[in-house]
């Protein structure tokens, strides 16, 4: 073979080579590298710290999209009420008028409901509620914190005092129908502002009744079904039109109120919420202004900081076993907040990254029935500085859920060897 055709040969078998090398089919190399442990040569380690579990007293409820009404009640750990403080405003900041030509047929509100709790309903499904609204004696500031805490006096005045019946579904509404106490709020008065309409009204209270079942629902406030209208005939001459007019609860001001009575192991924090329990056993999340775990590695980290000063941490998790106490409804989600000398705590850094968190982001994990979450960035910090002043464990959807849980504690003897702990890869 000439030296012209071998290389044009090879030119063409070279070119097979690269148009095969191209080809983009999507194949599972590579899929079990996902997981960051094996993405190192690193060294396994373990940290065990000290844990206990603190009184939620700073839980900040205004301002919610949803809440919590009624009671919850588990006859190991309690019972919890939430009630629903909120102002009546105008819709679209105006002012309202009903003159002598308005006759108010009806005024109802109407509560969208996303879920129920509690297991209280009938055979066909149905649940009876029975709701409370009274009017409160002053009204809630738009420029304030309200805190799962915060209590405002009532005038006395009741707007709705029954039973409503409704039937669980994907679209449940609530409708009350107030009684004659609003009318006089309403009728024949003219009100030039938002401001000046609030003024007169004040605010309500939305309680859920515990008539000996305790039943707890879920309020949508940001839901166009969650509003209070007003029924009216405009009489005008000989003609009698029908008309509407919507006032706003779910944007107004509101706040959440959360009340927990303790048994058992919990009764502690009924007379003191500056106490704490030991947590070399249980560890207690309670939603609703409840209980969070305070979990402290810095005897590990001091330890592990002179031996190793300049180790890198490749990933870092939290795991969290749930105790055989714990009941079997479960809250989603579970964050973690890092602690500083001066009572702040903040987001640990790793919960702001979605991409690392995947798989690792506080949920609960059936097949090893635990729950775990990245702390890799926050870990590595602790190293950096050589302490620890401690991580706060927190049920994330603790304002609109009353599921909680117990983790197992921090002792490996009590706990059979599978305490709270963090699991790492590192390499120096």
């Amino acid at each position: 073979m000439s030296k012209k055709n071998c290389f044009t040969f090879l030119c063409a078998f070279v070119s097979v080579l690269l148009f095969g090398a191209c080809d983009e089919k999507e194949t599972a190399i590579g899929v079990n590298l996902q997981d960051p442990a094996t993405l190192y040569d690193g060294i396994v380690d373990t940290a065990y710290g000290t844990a206990y579990t603190v009184f939620d007293d700073s839980l900040l409820t205004s301002g919610q999209t949803s809440a919590l009404i009624g009671c919850y009640s588990d006859p190991s750990y309690g019972t919890s009420e939430a009630v629903l403080f909120t102002q009546i405003t105008t819709s679209g900041g105006t002012g309202v008028e009903f003159d002598q030509n308005s006759i108010i047929d009806s005024v109802v509100m109407s509560l969208g409901i996303t879920r129920l709790f509690n297991n209280g309903s009938d055979s066909k499904g149905y649940r009876n509620l029975h709701f409370e609204v009274y009017q409160t004696a002053e009204s809630l500031q738009k420029d304030s914190s309200y805190y799962a805490f915060d209590d405002i006096a009532l005038s006395g005045v009741c707007f709705y005092d029954g039973i409503v019946r409704l039937e669980e579904n994907d679209s449940m509404v609530v409708r009350l129908k107030l009684n004659a106490n609003i009318l006089p709020f309403l009728q024949n008065r003219r009100y030039a502002t938002e401001q000046d309409f609030v003024d007169a009204i004040k605010g309500i209270r939305i309680r859920l009744v515990n008539d000996g079942t305790p039943q707890m629902a879920l309020v949508n406030l940001s839901s166009s079904a969650t509003v209070i209208t007003s029924y009216y005939t405009y009489v005008n001459g000989g003609d009698s039109i029908s008309r509407t007019f919507d006032f706003a609860i779910g944007s107004a001001p509101h706040f959440s109120q959360f009340n927990n009575h303790y048994t058992g192991a919990l009764a502690i924090f009924n007379g003191n919420t500056n106490d704490s329990i030991e947590g070399s056993r249980y560890l207690y999340l309670n939603p609703m202004g409840g209980t969070n775990i305070k979990v402290n590695f810095d005897s590990f980290i001091s330890t592990f900081h002179q031996q190793h000063p300049y180790a890198v941490i490749h990933h870092a998790e939290l795991i969290m076993p749930v105790a055989d106490i714990a009941p079997s409804d479960k809250p989603e989600l579970i964050a973690a907040f890092k602690c500083f000398l001066n009572g702040v705590v903040v987001s640990v850094p790793d919960m702001y990254d979605t991409y690392t968190m995947s798989g690792y982001d506080g949920k609960y994990d059936s097949s090893r029935g635990c729950y775990r979450l990245r702390l890799t960035q926050h870990f590595q910090k602790m190293l950096k500085s050589g302490m620890d002043l401690g991580t706060l464990l927190v049920i994330s959807g603790r304002r609109s859920s009353p599921a909680f849980t117990v983790i197992n504690g921090s002792d490996r003897a009590q706990t059979s060897n599978n305490p709270i702990r963090i699991e790492f890869v590192y390499s120096e």
